[in-house]
């Protein structure tokens, strides 16, 4: 029974090391292809032109808030407790409508972002599963994103520039 049980071992670790040594690997730097690429810059100009109509309509809802909020101090004195009362639940109202349309700036420019970085990215992983299938790579890391958690890399498995070629961004 030993006898069989060793020979099975060896058997199956023959099998495990043949199988992790047909296997190839490989890493990318996407940030690096992202940097290059003309989509990322017009992407990147279209979020900053969202990104400023955005804070100038913020911003437009600032001054108006400060505008009426020093012009209820100035007046504060001569006005009645009714008046009062309507100009701080204005400011109030001000204050919420800011803070309402903060969030959806931020929601908003999260979803633009998304929008414009879909097809980059998809571009990008089209072009490394090229890549990868064209070398026989069975998994391709990308580095940016395993920071910390990818301790070493040889660069002659870097197929970065072979996917800068597919995306003929050289």
């Amino acid at each position: 029974l030993l006898m069989k049980l060793t020979f099975l071992t060896i058997i199956l670790s023959f099998f495990i090391s043949n199988t992790y040594a047909q296997q190839l690997f490989a890493h990318v730097n996407a940030e690096q292809i992202i940097a290059i690429m003309p989509e990322a810059a017009t992407a990147t100009l279209a979020f900053q032109e969202e990104q400023q109509v955005l804070q100038d309509q913020k911003q437009m809802m600032m001054t108006e808030y400060e505008s009426q909020a020093q012009e209820f101090q100035i007046n504060m004195a001569n006005m009645t407790e009714i008046i009062k009362n309507d100009k701080l639940q204005s400011l109030r109202s001000l204050e919420e409508r800011i803070m309402l349309f903060e969030q959806s700036i931020e929601q908003s420019l999260s979803q633009k972002y998304q929008e414009l970085m879909i097809p980059i990215s998809n571009k990008i992983q089209e072009a490394i599963n090229l890549v990868a299938k064209e070398k026989g790579y069975t998994y391709v890391f990308e580095l940016t994103a395993q920071q910390g958690g990818l301790v070493y890399t040889d660069d002659a498995y870097d197929i970065t520039n072979l996917v800068k070629e597919k995306l003929n961004l050289q």
